[in-house]
């Protein structure tokens, strides 16, 4: 049996890389933690299209620590195959956030990967906060929806 492919939706940013050799094994086939690397390339990337860095947010003393990742792995990777990661929210409340992605072969427009990374709001202190606490970043985060 054979899933369907969710589409992402229209507020997704898209990022272009290619397969780095270091990131591959021995058979030059990309390995599975490349994957989760990819994601954060593709989380900085989203936040950095809507004009909100990370380091920003890290500046209001708001963190992202991550609470769950999810990777499906469909088809495999090579080196110096490009890549198009795709970035979307796929849930925002005031306690936490969820960032949604798809991994795709730019030569054949082939879905390698899809995913997803669970995270909260925290303080410096590692505490849990809620980010309506934090009107600015709220509101940014708000738009990137």
């Amino acid at each position: 049996m054979t899933e369907a492919r969710i589409e992402p939706p229209e507020e997704r940013v898209s990022h272009t890389f290619r397969v780095r050799y270091a990131e591959t094994d021995a058979m030059s086939i990309a390995h599975h933690s490349s994957f989760i690397v990819w994601m954060e390339m593709g989380r900085t990337e989203f936040m950095r299209a809507h004009g909100f860095t990370y380091r920003e947010l890290e500046e209001m003393g708001v963190l992202l620590p991550v609470l769950e990742i999810n990777v499906r792995y469909r088809q495999s990777a090579v080196y110096d195959d490009e890549l198009r990661i795709s970035t979307w929210v796929g849930e925002l409340s005031r306690t936490k956030i969820k960032l949604c992605y798809e991994i795709v072969r730019t030569s054949d427009e082939r879905l390698l990967a899809e995913g997803y990374s669970l995270h909260t709001f925290a303080g410096r202190d590692g505490r849990p906060l809620r980010i309506t606490h934090y009107p600015e970043a709220w509101a940014r985060l708000q738009a990137m929806k």
